[in-house]
């Protein structure tokens, strides 16, 4: 893997320019005559990236909108695709949860939330407060998100292993994993110090009830019965 020293604070070009980011070397090349010195390295020093870094790596297109890349903890996390049956339970749930929501929330769907300053996941679905005017300016932050969902077959252990601490460590009172390949739901809550003290894992056929957003209760086998799976 190559790297490149820029300004003396090196950049990985093995996380940042990837297969799909066509021009990225170039556009970065482009500025070399805002760069004081530029070297290779054999041992560099591992910098991370911020929210405003990854904003910008967007907004000059080394990162296309349909990248499924997530930034944690200063990296980015290039996401697998969705099989059918990931697409549509994220597809059934977005169009059942807005109906059970109260007049202070309102749900997103595959959209970024701010963790941190080195954190920016996309869960497959949040419900967030109700504030259409702030999300124009920014990403909910974690006191904006209430419920957030992630629907998991191939990234099962990222999502339970590495989102559902962040999410617990950044304050979100609740989170819900569900599992495609077992027909299960785990959910995370009773928030205490940065942790989720519990954690039950409830079958298709069980009913849901959030504890973060009054009222929101559904049972998964009713919106998306086992026998519609292959």
């Amino acid at each position: 893997m190559a790297y490149i020293v820029l300004n003396s604070k090196p950049l990985q070009f093995g996380a940042v320019v990837r297969e799909g980011c066509p021009g990225a070397f170039g556009m970065i090349l482009a500025r070399q005559s805002s760069i004081s010195k530029t070297v290779l390295v054999d041992k560099p020093q591992r910098r991370r990236l911020t929210v405003d870094d990854f904003a910008r790596m967007c907004e000059v297109g080394i990162l296309a909108a349909d990248d499924r890349v997530e930034l944690i903890d200063g990296e980015l996390v290039e996401m697998p695709p969705m099989g059918p049956a990931h697409a549509g339970i994220v597809n059934e749930l977005a169009n059942v949860l807005p109906a059970l929501l109260g007049p202070h929330e309102r749900l997103r769907v595959q959209s970024s939330v701010q963790l941190t300053r080195y954190t920016q996941p996309e869960p497959d679905l949040a419900v967030v407060s109700r504030d259409a005017r702030q999300y124009l300016r920014k990403h909910p932050q974690p006191e904006d998100v209430l419920v957030a969902i992630e629907v998991a077959d191939s990234s099962l252990s990222f999502d339970r292993d590495e989102k559902m601490p962040r999410y617990a460590a950044a304050g979100v009172p609740e989170a819900w994993l569900v599992d495609v390949g077992a027909r299960t739901i785990t959910v995370y809550s009773d928030l205490s110090a940065g942790r989720y003290r519990s954690a039950q894992t409830l079958l298709w056929t069980d009913e849901v009830v959030a504890t973060a957003v009054e009222g929101l209760r559904l049972t998964f086998e009713e919106i998306l019965p086992s026998a519609h799976f292959p």
